[in-house]
């Protein structure tokens, strides 16, 4: 994670509400970089749990995520529907049992 990178590509952007321009540059960011890994690591599959927030955009992740991998010949972004109930109720039972913090906000 590079934070200089991040201040500077946010810059302007402070005021951008959650779900807005500013996360999407932040997903972009962390997506090409979890994408070149992959590509450099003979990883043929990524996805990310910010899919599974009820504070995200699933579509803007998922977007976010697909673009980075058509990026990398042979890496793909895991499009997969994690908001059901089923897995918000796991969520929780994992988070509680190992005592995670979890934060509702970037």
């Amino acid at each position: 994670y590079d934070v200089d990178e991040w201040y500077s590509r946010s810059k302007g952007m402070e005021f951008k509400p959650e779900r807005g321009s500013r996360c999407t540059m932040c997903f972009d960011m962390r997506f090409e970089r979890t994408a070149l890994y992959a590509h450099e690591n003979g990883f043929k599959w990524f996805t990310t749990t910010n899919a599974t927030s009820r504070w995200k955009d699933e579509n803007q992740v998922n977007s976010s995520g697909m673009r980075s991998a058509n990026k990398y010949p042979g890496v793909e972004y895991w499009v997969y529907d994690w908001q059901t109930q089923t897995m918000t109720d796991r969520k929780y039972e994992i988070n509680a049992k190992h005592k995670f913090y979890k934060q509702e906000y970037c």
